[in-house]
């Protein structure tokens, strides 16, 4: 079976951080189809006065690389400022000749888009403007925010309505998708995980590696420095325990628009000293950063099935979350601890009790053994020949 990966987000390098889990699911698949990945590329002009030297170096993009052994190709389309959801539409206009191309060499037989929105919306039109099947698979920040847009659920509801197959990373979302969209055929396909990457290991050699003091009780965040990850509220919760843990520490492994503002919050609350911004960092950069801490936080207000807590667990470290997505399948008290959301005195409670305790690095595994990329790709590649064949 020949697959295009559909995707707006994917990495340019093999070095690239939380994108690579587009390339990890591409290349599992890889082993079981012939797989040939399609980027949408914008070009969206705003008034600028070296609007030249950026077109000069848009245009200059190759059209086509190999990624960690996949083809990518990257069609062209104009982004209109404020096009919303309605971005599929150009993303599809953008893309239809390399779709038909594809189609014609015999390279083509089902698109699989990596999202409802936009990227789904735009399959379902280059599905039917070249007869080709098509699945989309949800994966989370596509399908949180459904319910609150009058729009964007519309659209969604178009695009699933014509989809031949949806698919999704966690049972939650799919129950988001079914309360959106009404009752239909939802495949479950979990993220896989590096479970040869991600293993326990030394601590005090990952600490020496990264500089961290080796007396420290260290709490790790990885992900993206944006709202609603609850960053603020982990800064917060520091600076709550902090008076009674004098060797406690937190490390926020990645970047994003909250940057500036965390720095300045940890600076107020006289945390500067405990808190490490360590910046962004490649995916096997992340885990000596995993075997380094005592306790993995992610206290989001949402989430499909985030597989940094997977990750921290596949390392033998506790985690301290919020019940969202589907993370009380793998997060229960033999884990750490689940809080509500905005429960800035149980996130603190919780990472306390948590770095006072000890833990099973074996068991803690265990929880995550079976969930590998090669099963991913397995399940998607049925998932697939299903969708083919309707």
């Amino acid at each position: 079976m020949r697959v295009v990966f559909f995707a707006s987000a994917f990495p340019g390098a093999p070095g690239a951080g939380i994108d690579m889990v587009h390339v990890r699911r591409a290349r599992a698949l890889a082993r079981h189809d012939s797989v040939v990945a399609v980027v949408p590329t914008p070009w969206a002009p705003r008034p600028a006065a070296a609007l030249s030297e950026r077109w000069a170096a848009y245009a200059r993009r190759p059209r086509h690389a190999h990624l960690d052994g996949v083809l990518v190709l990257r069609p062209r389309y104009l982004q209109v400022p404020g096009s919303g959801p309605w971005a599929g539409v150009a993303m599809a206009l953008g893309a239809v000749r390399c779709i038909r191309r594809l189609r014609a060499r015999g390279r083509c037989d089902v698109l699989f888009a990596q999202g409802i929105l936009p990227d789904g919306l735009a399959a379902v039109l280059l599905g039917r403007w070249t007869h080709t099947p098509v699945a989309c698979l949800g994966r989370g920040t596509d399908v949180h925010g459904l319910p609150r847009s009058g729009l964007a659920r519309r659209l969604a509801i178009f695009t699933m309505d014509r989809a031949d197959g949806i698919a999704v990373v966690a049972r939650a979302l799919g129950r988001t998708l079914t309360h959106v969209a009404g009752a239909r055929p939802i495949t479950l396909l979990p993220n896989g995980i590096d479970l040869e990457c991600f293993v326990p290991g030394d601590r005090a050699e990952a600490r020496r590696r990264l500089g961290i003091e080796p007396r420290a009780r260290l709490v790790l965040y990885v992900g993206r420095l944006a709202e609603r990850k609850g960053i603020e509220e982990l800064v917060d919760a520091l600076a709550r325990i902090a008076p009674a843990e004098p060797d406690v520490a937190l490390a926020l492994v990645g970047d994003g628009p909250l940057r500036a503002a965390l720095v300045e919050r940890a600076t107020a609350l006289g945390l500067a000293a405990r808190i490490r911004f360590a910046g962004e960092v490649s995916h096997r950069e992340v885990v000596p950063w995993m075997q380094a801490c005592d306790v993995l936080a992610l206290p989001s207000a949402a989430e499909g099935f985030p597989n940094v807590v997977r990750e921290a667990l596949a390392c033998g470290r506790p985690v301290v979350a919020t019940p969202v997505g589907d993370l009380p399948e793998v997060v229960d008290a033999g884990a750490g601890h689940l809080v509500p959301i905005g429960d800035l005195r149980a996130l603190a409670d919780a990472l306390a009790a948590t770095l006072q305790s000890s833990w099973d690095e074996a068991a803690l595994r265990r929880r995550v053994a079976g969930m590998s990329w090669d099963a991913n790709g397995r399940a998607t590649h049925r998932f697939l020949q299903e969708v083919r064949a309707t």
